[in-house]
């Protein structure tokens, strides 16, 4: 079952300017897609990532914005075979909502990745 869409902040890991902004995160069938407007110094990030194109999830924390943040980092390839991470944390205001559903969004994406 696909988890719902959800906001999500990038963190990085993409050639992009800007980091630490709020975007929204989903899946479509088998692509996932991931969208950041324009603002705060950096660009628009717009991404479609199909399925079969994801290498691996991991995760890491990150204090540096002063909260113990759970960072999902999604390695994925490009049409050209280019490798990339991108930083996210899937976000809710109720830190057990978050929690389930940083849980529901790792174990579908992970579960995605191995089928592949």
């Amino acid at each position: 079952m696909v988890p719902k869409a959800c906001h999500a902040y990038y963190y990085g890991g993409l050639p992009f300017k800007g980091s630490r902004r709020k975007g929204r995160f989903w899946v479509e069938g088998d692509v996932l897609f991931f969208k950041v407007p324009e603002g705060k110094g950096g660009e628009e990030i717009d991404l479609r990532i199909p399925l079969s194109r994801m290498g691996k999830i991991f995760l890491t924390r990150d204090n540096y914005y002063g909260s113990d943040t759970v960072l999902f980092n999604l390695t994925f390839r490009d049409q050209t075979e280019k490798a990339f991470t991108l930083r996210f944390a899937p976000v809710a205001l109720i830190p057990r909502r978050r929690i389930v559903l940083q849980r529901q969004w790792f174990d579908y994406l992970a579960k995605a990745i191995r089928r592949e």
